[in-house]
């Protein structure tokens, strides 16, 4: 937080102090100034890019943050779909297997989820997420209600595994795609400012005022920006609550013995 404060703080005395620098030498020329219009057409070019360039980096880093979040919540709910076929399993395998299921949501929330914002993975989480592919797939064949559990179990496993996956890749990141509309709003930005200071704006109040406020705005969008580049980083971060619920609703499944 306190660094964008000093990012916005900075970019408006860089702007003033250009104003005045840039600006003092143009008092003369507003008398008689043929190119106005022509001027306002390329200012009024520069903006509509900057806004197409916004737009676009926005939906695609909004839409990154909703899949992150929607993936998360159906790991969360394979996990405990697991944990309910596990009624069906054998001693010693079920207990093992159920002991797993509530240690993975746990690794996830407390040891994984951290290290995403840094786009890392934790070791142990996807051990046990190893583990349990392993104890599953040595479920004996017979009879046909354990057989059911384990290909209904073993299902939801690829399906936790696959998400998992997208989760990791989530955290490395911008795509191309958006990294090329952050550096086109970045660039339409700093367009913005340095055109009018360039060719247009005198060294007036006014001008200082306006010119100051928009680096304001422009500089927060910047910093808004470079902050979502992450969906498990930022202000707007995606957070584990999808498996540290899942912990309270594992534990609430009565526990069923076989016949």
């Amino acid at each position: 937080m306190w660094t964008a404060l000093v990012i916005v703080l900075a970019s408006v005395v860089v702007t003033a102090v250009a104003c005045l620098l840039f600006g003092a030498s143009r008092a003369h020329d507003q008398a008689d100034d043929k190119d106005a219009d022509s001027r306002g057409f390329l200012g009024a070019v520069i903006s509509g890019l900057f806004i197409v360039a916004l737009a676009f980096y926005m939906v695609i880093v909004w839409e990154e943050g909703g899949a992150a979040e929607d993936n998360a919540s159906r790991e969360a709910a394979a996990v405990a779909d697991v944990y309910w076929q596990t009624a069906a399993m054998p001693q010693p395998q079920r207990d093992h297997i159920r002991s797993l299921l509530t240690e993975y949501p746990k690794l996830v929330a407390d040891k994984e989820w951290p290290l995403l914002a840094h786009g890392e993975s934790d070791a142990s989480t996807a051990e046990t997420l190893n583990s349990l592919h392993v104890e599953i797939v040595s479920l004996p064949a017979t009879p046909d209600e354990v057989k059911s559990a384990r290909e209904r179990s073993v299902q939801a496993l690829r399906e936790i595994t696959d998400l998992r996956r997208d989760r990791l890749d989530s955290a490395g990141g911008l795509d191309n795609t958006g990294k090329i509309m952050l550096f086109g709003t970045i660039a339409g930005a700093i367009a913005m400012i340095v055109f009018p200071l360039m060719i247009g704006f005198t060294s007036r109040k006014r001008h200082i005022f306006q010119m100051s406020l928009t680096a304001a705005l422009l500089s927060f969008v910047c910093v808004l920006c470079v902050g979502m580049t992450q969906p498990f980083d930022g202000w707007f971060r995606v957070e584990p609550e999808s498996f540290t619920s899942l912990t309270e609703e594992l534990a609430g499944i009565p526990v069923e013995e076989n016949r």
